[in-house]
């Protein structure tokens, strides 16, 4: 006599489906991060404009100045203005990061893209991350100038190409990662 109805064991077909498995972060790609790094180059543009006319005007004064006069140009003078551009460029930059970063966890390109700045443990970032990693960006973008220390920015870009997480070096540092949402 055949068992009753429901004690038969469910044929393979009846199975449910496994549970998915736990999402992991999909870690965003060099390109892409490039590209939102090229949107942000867009956006702040529009701020560094002016500083550089001013820059390039009072420069511009000098030459004509001591070329009229007869005198040697002031190449001093000249950097010196390049070097208050160049401040107030990585200081608008810095805060433009350290401000989108906490609070929507990345920058107009990130955001265009899709991609996110998260904690290393994938929770939302907090000011310590904020605030520490674009002035580590910025300060392995500036040690270029450094003699000897020319390849920094190049390596801290590079380095997420063959990273596991897809992590640059101020990543690293600041314990970040930045994710596809």
């Amino acid at each position: 006599m055949p068992p009753p109805p429901g004690s038969l064991p469910p044929s393979p077909a009846e199975w449910a489906p496994p549970p998915p498995l736990p999402s992991a972060d999909r870690y965003a790609s060099f390109w892409i991060r490039v590209a939102a790094t090229l949107i942000d180059a867009l956006v702040l543009l529009p701020l560094s404009i002016p500083f550089l006319i001013a820059s390039w005007s009072t420069i511009s004064d000098q030459l004509n100045g001591s070329s009229s006069a007869g005198d040697a140009f002031r190449s001093g003078a000249a950097l010196g203005h390049v070097a208050a551009w160049a401040l107030t460029v990585a200081t608008v930059n810095y805060g433009y990061q350290a401000l989108m970063i906490r609070y929507f966890g990345g920058t107009l390109g990130k955001l265009a893209v899709g991609i996110r700045v998260r904690r290393d443990d994938g929770t939302f970032v907090g000011w310590r991350e904020a605030l520490l990693r674009p002035i580590l960006q910025l300060a392995l973008a500036y040690g270029s100038f450094i003699p000897g220390a020319g390849l920094t920015s190049i390596l801290d870009d590079l380095w997420m190409i063959w990273d596991r997480q897809s992590q640059t070096l101020h990543d690293k540092i600041a314990s970040t990662i930045v994710v596809y949402v």
